[in-house]
């Protein structure tokens, strides 16, 4: 009996000694009795350290770029977008790529003009072979190479060679063959009636390189009448038909 009593007392004994172990783990560290005061002072002083305050990270008035509120009404816009067209056309609009030299220089000579022509005024050639600034020409010395968007100068030049070139296309349009059908081209007007020509729908679908529609005829029998001759007329409607063919308009 003595003997197990004191076995079951050692074995509350060991027991007592586990239990003691487990209530403070290794490693543990009590933060209330092992803080140091020093530690406190040390990071307060960091922080008051200049660029280490909160606020010093955050812009003020003099150091925060102050953006404009641009704010439009949403009425205006939609109003805009309904000047402008339909969704189809604005994109072609904001997209259009200027037409490049080259093509420029491709169109001219497809439809019969002669870019080595020299005469006073200057020809349509001399205009484009002088006008390279006003169409974004590229700069190779300079690393730029040619503009791909329209300017309102390059806009206007090109309009200018169109003008000055249209009475060589004009009288070259009968013997185009991208503009014949069996052999037979058609005039660029209609001047049965000299006093009130016409265009021609055949040779404007030519000219602009698409169907022409009762819109494109009107506009170009319209410009028939905006010149003080009618010469100076026809070469108004040909150069504007093929600017705006060439400038997504």
């Amino acid at each position: 009996m003595k003997t197990s009593l004191k076995l079951l007392s050692a074995l509350f004994l060991a027991l007592g000694f586990t239990l003691a172990g487990c209530a403070e783990q290794p490693g543990h560290v009590d933060l209330d009795d092992n803080h140091d005061k020093e530690d406190d002072d040390t990071i307060g002083d960091a922080i008051d350290k200049p660029g280490n305050k909160p606020e010093d990270s955050v812009g003020g008035e003099d150091t925060t770029f102050d953006h404009e509120n641009d704010y439009r009404d949403p009425y205006e816009i939609a109003l805009q977008h309904a000047e402008e067209g339909s969704p189809d056309t604005r994109a072609r609009l904001h997209s259009c790529q200027k037409l490049q030299i080259t093509a420029l220089r491709n169109i001219l000579t497809d439809f019969g003009v002669d870019l080595d022509a020299e005469s006073d005024p200057p020809s349509a050639g001399q205009l484009l072979g002088g006008g390279g600034t006003a169409l974004g020409q590229s700069n190779y010395g300079a690393r730029t190479g040619e503009d791909i968007v329209w300017t309102a100068a390059g806009a206007a030049k090109t309009f200018d060679i169109f003008v000055q070139a249209a009475p060589e296309i004009i009288a070259a349009m009968p013997n185009l063959a991208q503009c014949q059908v069996a052999g037979v081209g058609p005039s660029m007007f209609d001047e049965s009636d000299p006093a009130n020509p016409t265009c021609n729908d055949d040779a404007v679908s030519c000219l602009i390189g698409r169907p022409a529609t009762a819109e494109h005829i009107a506009i170009c029998n319209n410009l028939l009448k905006s010149g003080s001759t009618p010469d100076i007329s026809k070469n108004i409607a040909v150069g504007a038909l093929l600017s705006a063919a060439h400038s997504c308009e």
